[in-house]
């Protein structure tokens, strides 16, 4: 069977994803080793991004924990299998590759959650292993869509409320081209919205200034228990979550419960008034 852009496309719309772009790693070049592709698979020439839409009414079942569990749950596990699929589908072909999932975050971003929230419990983890790759990131470089002023990665149509997932792999594919213009209109509804305040009305579209600390101790089931048990002064409660948030999210992701800022109040999901 011949595998080049448009199979890999097809067999990943049959699986399910509703977006696919296609980048070289070569789009990468500049960016830290520990977040390019080849961090994850060594001689890597592709990473392939799906995209699948977050249903509107879910999105408006912001915030609370129905949304942490559809979000986490449901569209995390969408996308997880569609990526896990394709990357079997593509070793099947002879390459090797490996799935990055909905909701991953590279790891380096937890490290510099637990160090700014207080340290981690051990100076070195053994089971730490620095890389991944940013999806929100990869779905610019593949063409997908474009870095909103709230750091999202906002699609034609359905703006921020898009979940991503990707495939690594040494298969080389044609790259898809970048859309050479700004989807997002800096609005600033985004920047008043946030509950947070963790958007910062200084970014511009394509380069946004954004505090993932506020953000998390707002958005994540755990940063929210952690930010209350510091305000209440619950020392024990808060030292537990300062020492142990990073080895939790080895595992498992940030549970989001929040959004109001950065996915609801974008005005560039038009479904938002399409549908009834």
């Amino acid at each position: 069977m011949r595998i080049d852009k448009a199979s890999v496309k097809r067999k990943a719309q049959e699986l399910g994803a509703r977006f696919v772009g296609i980048a070289s790693v070569d789009r990468w070049k500049g960016a830290p080793e520990t977040v390019r592709p080849e961090s994850v698979v060594p001689g890597a020439k592709t990473v392939i991004v799906i995209g699948v839409p977050i249903p509107r009414g879910m999105v408006e079942t912001i915030p609370g924990h129905l949304w942490a569990r559809e979000h986490g749950h449901l569209m995390g596990t969408k996308v997880d299998e569609i990526a896990t699929e394709l990357a079997l589908w593509i070793e099947e072909q002879g390459f090797k590759a490996s799935p990055i999932g909905g909701l991953s975050i590279p790891k380096d971003t937890f490290k510099t959650f637990s160090e700014a929230l207080g340290g981690t419990p051990y100076p070195v983890y053994e089971f730490y292993k620095a890389g991944g790759v940013a999806l929100n990131r990869a779905g610019y470089l593949a063409g997908i869509g474009t870095i909103g002023k709230s750091g999202n990665l906002v699609v034609e149509n359905f703006g921020p409320n898009v979940i991503l997932g990707g495939v690594v792999t040494t298969l080389e594919i044609e790259p898809d081209p970048m859309l050479e213009y700004e989807i997002c209109d800096d609005c600033n509804k985004c920047v008043e919205a946030c509950p947070a305040g963790a958007i910062s009305k200084e970014g511009k579209p394509g380069n946004p200034v954004f505090d993932p600390i506020k953000c998390w101790l707002t958005n994540a089931v755990e940063g929210r228990t952690l930010k209350t048990a510091m305000d209440r002064g619950d020392k024990n409660v808060a030292d537990f979550l300062q020492k142990t948030v990073f080895m939790l999210t080895e595992a498992t992701p940030a549970t989001c419960v929040c959004g109001a800022g950065c996915l609801v109040s974008c005005p560039l999901d038009k479904r938002a008034k399409k549908l009834k």
